[in-house]
């Protein structure tokens, strides 16, 4: 089976013009590689990737993603399912990324809700043109973006209390995981962080992950940025205590 044709483009740029947006992708591609979400987050979305159609069950989706992204093969009862599921008014907008599927079945996706759907031979430029059109039409999308976090602001980093300190003083708990994710940023002088130098692996999974929580618990962004051909850098004074 040919691998999927998404694929990053040194002319792709960044937007600079809008901020960015949250987006959850349902990958269940089962081996099939690709680098959609490499792409997506090159662009400036905040990505969040699971294999596991649990996730779009989740009561809060609204609350924490811009939008969905479902990679999967057709016909699939399953993801069905869980497509009707997510055909309600308050949940996010859902693109859909057929990998098989007759006519037929990919007008059954759209049918159950889905609000749109591409093939596998889709370039990801036109699938991130998707997305956008997506979330910048639905209702709210021009609501205020959360509080940045200054590059002029200390976050605290309390090691021993396993917590993480915001500018604005709130206080997020920290899994083992994000600890050791932001003593990585620390052991740096530049604050860039390679795959390489993250002793769990998958970098970008716990960025996504950690940027999340902390927005959530806070109101305000975590200032981890992708350098595009490098890392991720943290872009504040992170101190240790």
């Amino acid at each position: 089976m040919s691998s999927l044709a998404f694929s990053v483009s040194g002319d792709d740029r960044r937007s600079l013009t809008r901020p960015a947006r949250s987006l959850l992708l349902v990958d269940l591609s089962e081996g099939d590689p690709h680098d959609l979400g490499v792409y997506l987050e090159r662009q400036g979305l905040s990505v969040y990737e699971t294999n596991s159609l649990d996730r779009l069950y989740g009561a809060s989706l609204k609350g924490e993603f811009n939008a969905v992204a479902l990679v999967a093969r057709l016909p699939n009862p399953t993801v069905l399912a869980a497509i009707r599921h997510m055909n309600g008014a308050d949940a996010p907008p859902l693109l859909v990324v057929a990998l098989e599927g007759e006519v037929v079945e990919r007008v059954l996706v759209l049918e159950m809700g889905a609000d749109d759907l591409v093939g596998r031979d889709t370039e990801a430029r036109e699938v991130l043109a998707r997305l956008h059109r997506l979330i910048w039409r639905r209702p709210g999308a021009d609501a205020p973006d959360p509080r940045p976090g200054s590059a002029g602001e200390a976050w605290v980093l309390k090691n021993a209390r396993r917590a993480l300190i915001t500018p604005t003083g709130r206080r997020i708990s920290l899994t083992g995981g994000d600890q050791e994710l932001l003593n990585a940023f620390t052991r740096r002088e530049d604050g860039l962080v390679l795959e390489q130098d993250y002793p769990r692996g998958h970098i970008r999974t716990a960025v996504c992950r950690l940027k999340r929580k902390v927005l959530l618990g806070s109101g305000v962004e975590l200032p981890i940025q992708n350098v595009r051909g490098e890392g991720y850098r943290f872009d504040a004074s992170l101190v240790q205590e």
